[in-house]
Formats: C-alpha cells, sequence, structure tokens
C-alpha cells in the first residue's frame, strides 16, 4: 500500500509542474486524495448510483480534495488523465482564478487532459476519454451562454 501512495504522489507533483509549466500559474500543495465506492462517486455528483454515469474522479471545490475511484490504476492512462484533469481544478482555486460560472472552469481542464492525452502518444484523446467537442462546449458554457 506504502509503494502505491509513494507513486500517486510523485504521480501529483509531476502533473502539477505540468501543469504549472503550461498555465504559468502557481503551484499548490498537494490536494487530499479519497479512494471511494462507484456509489460515494455517484452521490457526490448526485446523481443516482445506477444511472450509467461513469465517473473517473470529482474535485471538491469545498474541501480542495480529489475523489478517486477505489479501482483507480496508476498505469490507466484514460485514468490518470481524469487525475490531472481535477488537479486544473485544484490548481484554479489555488490561484483563485474567477470565471462567470464554475462550469467554465472545465475548458481549461479539458484542454489541458486533451493536450496531455496527445503528448502521451493518444492519436484520439476524445475517444479515449468517451467524449467530444460538443460535450466540452456543453459542461463549460455558463447557464446564461457565457
Amino acid at each position: 500500500m506504502l509503494q502505491e501512495v509513494v507513486s500517486l504522489d510523485s504521480l501529483i507533483a509531476i502533473y502539477i509542474a505540468w501543469i504549472v509549466a503550461q498555465t504559468g500559474l502557481s503551484a499548490p500543495d498537494h490536494p487530499p486524495i479519497h479512494f471511494v465506492t462507484p456509489a460515494e462517486m455517484a452521490m457526490r455528483v448526485g446523481s443516482p448510483e445506477n444511472s450509467g454515469l461513469e465517473l473517473q474522479a470529482l474535485y471538491n471545490r469545498n474541501e480542495g480534495s480529489i475523489y478517486l475511484p477505489q479501482e483507480w490504476r496508476p498505469n490507466d492512462l484514460r485514468q490518470k488523465s481524469a487525475l490531472l484533469h481535477e488537479l486544473v481544478h485544484h490548481v484554479q482555486r489555488f490561484n483563485k482564478i474567477e470565471l462567470p460560472c464554475l462550469a467554465a472552469l472545465e475548458r481549461q481542464a479539458y484542454d489541458l487532459q486533451i493536450k496531455w492525452l496527445r503528448e502521451q502518444g493518444v492519436d484520439d484523446p476524445y475517444d479515449l476519454i468517451k467524449t467530444n467537442e460538443l460535450t466540452i462546449y456543453l459542461v463549460s458554457t455558463c447557464g446564461d451562454g457565457s
């Protein structure tokens, strides 16, 4: 178990350094990481467990912590990219990035996740993370259309 903690801690340090290099933002301390069941992941986003929603990771802005599924694997590229995505939110929070709404923070997180996956040699990052440009646009647009 200690081996996994060390490797996860190393991944977080590497990802935060990469995010900082891409954005010019300041590096925060590592966020607390919580491993939870699929039911708890679903509950945290207010979705029923059997909704079919496949949650890869969550960031709790109030706590400044990341939630990963219990079966998270540090050698799975898709799961690693989900961690990177949530770390972008942690860096945004630490730097007090203010946008018209919380949804607007998703654009940068997805853009960096896609860029990182391309750097890892993934030809179609959208396919790997099971999304597309339209979906990213929709989840990163504020309710008032901004």
